[in-house]
Formats: structure tokens, C-alpha cells, sequence
């Protein structure tokens, strides 16, 4: 059930124009992980604090840290007239994505 509830909720923020979805530490099987992200005349901005870092993500799903088996990753975004722009703080770093899927 945690597995068909993760892909749920990733294709539902994946067309919203908010952060995204973030599945830590999950194991995945046998699931399809799709963004339909629909991104249009739109802009995202995130900036850090003077030792932080930023991150502008943009019709992003996102799995970091997780064990994905048997699974199919799907990315259908459509990103058209739209800006995304992340800048780091002084010793921190800046990620951007747009209408994408990032696995760390």
C-alpha cells in the first residue's frame, strides 16, 4: 500500500507547480513512478541564507536515499516560457530542477 500511495502522490504534485515529492529511505517494488509535469509561463525561485544552500524544484519528483527494484520511472513534463533559478549562499551550494525526476 506505501508503494502505490508514493507513486499516487508523485503524479499528483508532479502537475502541480509546487516543490514535488520526496521519498527518503523507501524501499520501491514493482511500482511506475510517473511526473506528468505541465509547467507553463511560470517561475521558481529559492535562495539560501548566507551559509545555506538552495533548491528550486519545479514539477520535480524526487527519491533520495531509497531502494528502487523493479520499478519503471517515467518523466512526461512539458515545460514551455518558464524560469527556474536556484543560487546558494556563500558556502552553500544550488539545484534546479524543472519538470524533472532526480534519484540520489
Amino acid at each position: 500500500m506505501m508503494k502505490k500511495m508514493i507513486v499516487l502522490v508523485a503524479l499528483v504534485a508532479g502537475m502541480s507547480m509546487a516543490t514535488g515529492v520526496l521519498a527518503e529511505g523507501s524501499k520501491i517494488q514493482g511500482s511506475t513512478i510517473t511526473n506528468k509535469a505541465n509547467i507553463k509561463n511560470s517561475s521558481n525561485i529559492a535562495v539560501g541564507g548566507l551559509l545555506g544552500s538552495a533548491e528550486a524544484n519545479q514539477g520535480t519528483v524526487k527519491i533520495k536515499g531509497s531502494a528502487v527494484k523493479g520499478s519503471t520511472i517515467s518523466n512526461k513534463a512539458d515545460v514551455k516560457n518558464s524560469s527556474n533559478i536556484a543560487v546558494g549562499g556563500l558556502l552553500g551550494g544550488a539545484k534546479a530542477n524543472q519538470g524533472s525526476v532526480v534519484v540520489e
